[in-house]
Order: C-alpha cells, then structure tokens, then sequence
C-alpha cells in the first residue's frame, strides 16, 4: 500500500512544481493552493494511479507491462 501512496505522491508533487501551481508565502512559510488550482491536477494525477494500478494487475496476472 505504501508503494501506491508513494507513486501518488510522487505525482502530486511533480505535478505541483511543473504546473507552478499555489502561492507560497515566504513571511509565513505557508503554500496556499485554491480549489480551483487543485481541480486542475487531479484529473491528471487520478490518470497517473489508475494506470499504475493496472500495470500492477497486469504484471500480477502474469503479463509485462
């Protein structure tokens, strides 16, 4: 389970740094991210996990991805 927790954060972040999503607040040292900027990777990122999970299927399976 840590693996696909993992994988998801992995993406979550990549996805945060290339997009330049959020306001970081340097006084503070917060990172702010609206709704609105969080709908925009969530597609994406619920792309990424459901075909890692079906490689693992598939691998599982005893096929190659």
């Amino acid at each position: 389970m840590m693996l696909y927790i993992r994988m998801a954060l992995y993406a979550l972040f990549a996805g945060l740094a290339g997009a330049a999503i959020g306001d970081f607040e340097a006084a503070t040292g917060t990172y702010t991210i609206t709704v609105d900027q969080l709908l925009e990777i969530v597609g994406p990122i619920i792309g990424f996990i459901a075909t890692f999970i079906a490689s693992r299927v598939a691998k599982k399976r005893g096929g190659a991805t």
